[in-house]
């Protein structure tokens, strides 16, 4: 691993080179995710300190129309975070071909590849590419460009991590419901900068925010069998193992529960959890990352996390950008944003437990036709809450919305069982989708497509050919396949800066020298030793 790893640096080192070299006007894309607006930060911040003039796009989804208007602009460098591996070819013909220099910071499954002729002027910095296949989100890779950028860079690492639990599907999260590989290495980078600590709690959400029974009506995973979707019976669970919701007139939170209470708490879960037959009942406990530069509801990485996924999908996605520079004074939208957000998913939930009929299942998958019922932003996060949530078997899901712009979104789920079988969400999408004359991506476990209105059918039939071909109960043979609950794409808007965020100061420029020792255990520094 570590010669990969180094590998993956020196072409960062290389790109690097080039944005610390170039004088013009760079432009940013990056997606609207928790992930993706994480990679913008860190791209703000490190253009920021370099002085460097920038604009910023955050998107939905990169398609080939917005790589068509982008050449148009007749950038001469242009970064894309968090998108980009998956139009390679489309990036290539429409910007590369016209002088564009291009960066891109990626970990989604490339399709097509870097041409030879174009490989001075066009650096596709994906780890995919370097056989490191998990463990590592576009942030994550965005950090690894800007650390090489300028050692400085080393407090980004934290937005890597942010960005990297916003991005858990991918296989961020270990099976000890820590962070692992590289991941592992930015979070050592995040604690010596002290912008993140690190200790082992229950994982459920909300732990210093929500109230006590809503944490508990509100867990998905880890699910809790009777428990979970239903106040009454959160209160009920509470009441029975003899914890107090309240103290005074105030709600209690996880984070009031005392050391007994948490291991009372923890017990009654687990009993609950093996006696309804859930896998590994005793998978309740993970890390907690804390961020102590944040109160509240932003001090809990997990939280922070949603805070920006719930920015993004709701039109605000430069306010999760501020958010990332530690810039307080959107503090007050940030109630007004979560709760929005936690009521369109809400209201995407219900309509489905009461439209039946809109979720057809067949032999081989099953289909949530949601129409203009869910809007296109939220749909995969309602798809992911379901999917894990063991409401849908053990079949590939497909959830169909209208878009803004009269298209259909469809975002895909599959079983962590299919995916080890070989079963691959992005490539059975990328493949019906253009079937249906739309465009996909995504992994292995998540991914997303558009196609045109009117298309639906045929997605579907393209669908149930291709899984019939590829009978899922038999054993793996040229299977169909890659994972991220982030799949989504359209533009939430833009900025523009000269040197913004907070200042160009810390120049520092350089790389950081030694004695040349490869040292374990201290993060990625020593990959950055000349």
């Amino acid at each position: 691993m570590k010669e990969k790893v180094e590998v993956l640096i020196k072409k960062c080192i290389t790109a690097a080179d080039t944005v610390r070299l170039f004088s013009g006007k760079i432009r940013l894309v990056s997606h609207y995710d928790a992930d993706g607006i994480c990679s913008a930060a860190i791209m703000v911040k490190a253009l920021s300190r370099e002085g460097k003039d920038f604009h910023l796009t955050i998107v939905k989804q990169l398609t080939s129309d917005m790589i068509e208007n982008l050449s148009k602009e007749k950038n001469e460098l242009v970064i894309f975070t968090d998108v980009g591996s998956g139009l390679l070819e489309i990036i290539q013909e429409k910007l590369v071909s016209r002088g564009t220099r291009v960066i891109i910071l990626d970990h989604h499954e490339k399709q097509g590849e870097v041409q030879e002729k174009n490989s001075e002027i066009l650096y596709h910095i994906n780890p995919l590419d370097f056989g490191i296949s998990e463990n590592i989100s576009g942030s994550g890779v965005t950090y690894l460009f800007a650390r090489a950028l300028n050692p400085v860079n080393k407090d980004l690492s934290v937005l890597g991590i942010i960005g990297a639990i916003g991005d858990s599907q991918t296989g961020s999260i270990g099976e000890n419901w820590g962070l692992m590989g590289l991941n592992k290495e930015i979070l050592k980078d995040a604690e010596a900068s002290g912008r993140i600590k690190v200790e082992r709690g229950l994982r459920l959400w909300g732990r210093k925010t929500r109230p006590l029974h809503k944490v508990l009506e509100y867990s998905i995973d880890p699910y809790i069998p009777g428990v979970s979707g239903s106040e009454s019976r959160s209160v009920q669970f509470l009441q029975d193992i003899g914890i107090k919701l309240k103290e005074g007139k105030k709600w209690r939170t996880l984070s009031d529960l005392s050391e007994e209470e948490t291991k009372k708490l923890a017990s009654a879960i687990i009993a609950e959890r093996a006696m309804n037959g859930e896998e590994n009942p005793e998978w309740i406990f993970g890390d907690v990352y804390e961020l102590p530069e944040w109160n509240g509801e932003l001090s809990d990485a997990n939280e922070f996390a949603t805070v920006l996924n719930a920015c993004g999908k709701t039109g605000n996605a430069y306010i999760g950008v501020a958010l990332c520079l530690l810039d307080k004074n959107y503090m007050h939208e940030v109630e007004n944003i979560l709760a929005s957000y936690r009521k369109e998913i809400g209201k995407a939930l219900s309509w489905i437990e009461q439209h039946k009929e809109a979720v057809r299942e067949t032999e081989h998958a099953i289909y949530v036709m949601a129409g203009n019922n869910i809007s296109e932003h939220i749909i995969s996060n309602v798809v992911s809450i379901l999917h894990k949530s063991g409401v849908f078997s053990d079949k590939p899901v497909f959830a169909f919305a209208k878009t803004e712009d009269g298209k259909v979104k469809i975002s895909v789920r599959i079983s962590e069982n299919l995916v080890n079988i070989g079963v691959n969400a992005r490539e059975i999408t990328v493949r019906v989708a253009a079937k249906a004359s739309g465009e996909g991506g995504g992994h292995s476990g998540a991914a997303g497509a558009t196609i045109p209105e009117g298309n639906e059918e045929i997605f579907i039939r393209e669908v149930e050919n291709l899984l019939k071909q590829n009978n899922l109960n038999t054993a793996p043979q040229e299977k169909i396949i890659s994972s991220e609950a982030s799949d989504d794409g359209v533009k939430d808007g833009t900025t523009k800066s000269k040197g913004c965020g907070q200042g160009t100061e810390d120049k520092g420029r350089g790389r950081e020298t030694g004695n040349g020792k490869k040292m374990e255990g201290q993060g990625l520094v020593r990959y950055f030793i000349s």
